[in-house]
């Protein structure tokens, strides 16, 4: 019985996160937000989107006065915004966040104009490239998206200012690994509605408010957290969001191991005796982390939220991800769900204990 119980709850976590990875969260675009929301409904007392396009959830403790613990992870994701139609159909785009190029040409978007289109971005043949030019790649706004029609076609469904993300591509690689769009940050997502989840399961009650915020315009320099996090006002928070897992290009020191448990982030930006709370945690109850140093910025929503107000105690939990900034970002399941277990024993006992 155990072992089917632990299967279904992998089942609803793949199921999860595909709807998640699939929606669409350029900025500008609510669809990813609302479902978020739709999902968060279920373990607060009170669920919103706010102008910005955050969602905030609200699950009060039983105690007056309690103070407050937020979870966050940002809902956006990185795209493209349509800038032109050249006279030959072809549309042009800049990037909103940062967009690795490289997986640009023969990507296939999605165009969302008066309804979605697919689109193709242009990759020329081998064959065609002057000898010059084979090792060099085109910037952004150079590249041409093909839609399949003429100009004036193209330009009666699609509008400058229009919004371009990856064509959702979910996949399950084998028993833990999963591939798709913007899974930076609906992994980050995906772990918090975890952590609500058992929670909720084992009729956990804090002795504070839980403030859950999926944030917009992180891709676009953290903007929804800041909004958020001055808005919630937590004494507490803990950001997750992804980091680097390691692939043979890439150096060792600066990566976390795919399925190797959360990385748990140092920074000077950081509270320390809250990281150190966590990493206790995680030894005693044999969940497997890792460490990551900054000794800086972590470039994440953490930076944001710490410097809210007067400022808060912040954490950084992040799931190790391959392929950043890609169509095809891979995670493992195990790595989600082992973050939404730390956070979820923090919140029982680990903000009580600081």
């Amino acid at each position: 019985m155990l072992a089917y119980w632990l299967e279904r709850k992998f089942d609803l976590m793949v199921s999860c996160l595909e709807k998640l990875s699939n929606a669409a969260g350029v900025g500008g675009l609510t669809e990813a937000s609302h479902l978020a929301a739709d999902m968060l409904r279920e373990y607060c007392d009170e669920v919103e989107i706010d102008a910005l396009g955050n969602v905030i959830g609200r699950k009060k403790s039983v105690r007056k006065n309690a103070p407050v613990l937020m979870l966050e992870a940002h809902i956006d994701e990185i795209g493209l915004i349509v800038t032109s139609i050249d006279d030959s159909g072809f549309v042009h785009a800049a990037a909103c966040g940062g967009v690795d190029r490289r997986s640009l040409p023969a990507a296939e978007v999605i165009l969302h104009g008066d309804k979605p289109y697919l689109g193709v971005f242009c990759s020329t043949p081998p064959h065609l490239k002057k000898k010059e030019d084979k090792d060099t790649l085109p910037e952004i706004p150079d590249l041409g998206i093909d839609i399949g029609m003429d100009a004036e076609t193209a330009r009666l469904h699609i509008q400058q200012g229009d919004r371009i993300s990856f064509k959702p591509n979910f996949k399950q690689i084998n028993e833990t690994v999963v591939c798709g769009k913007s899974l930076d940050d609906r992994a980050g997502v995906a772990s918090i509605l975890y952590c609500l989840d058992l929670l909720k399961k084992e009729g956990a009650e804090p002795e504070f408010d839980i403030a859950v915020v999926f944030a917009v315009q992180e891709e676009l320099g953290c903007r929804g957290s800041a909004v958020s996090a001055y808005r919630v006002n937590p004494d507490y928070a803990v950001a997750v969001d992804v980091s680097f897992a390691h692939t043979p290009d890439a150096d060792c020191a600066k990566c976390g191991k795919l399925g190797g448990g959360p990385m748990v982030g140092w920074s000077p930006t950081l509270d320390d005796a809250m990281t150190r709370k966590l990493i206790s945690i995680a030894e005693e109850h044999d969940i497997e982390y890792q460490n990551e140093v900054m000794g800086g910025s972590t470039g994440t929503d953490a930076e944001s939220i710490s410097d809210a107000r007067s400022g808060t105690r912040t954490a950084l939990l992040s799931v190790p991800l391959r392929y950043m900034h890609t169509p095809v970002e891979m995670i493992d399941i195990r790595d989600v769900q082992r973050v939404g277990q730390l956070m979820a024993l923090f919140a029982k006992r680990g903000v009580g204990e600081l």
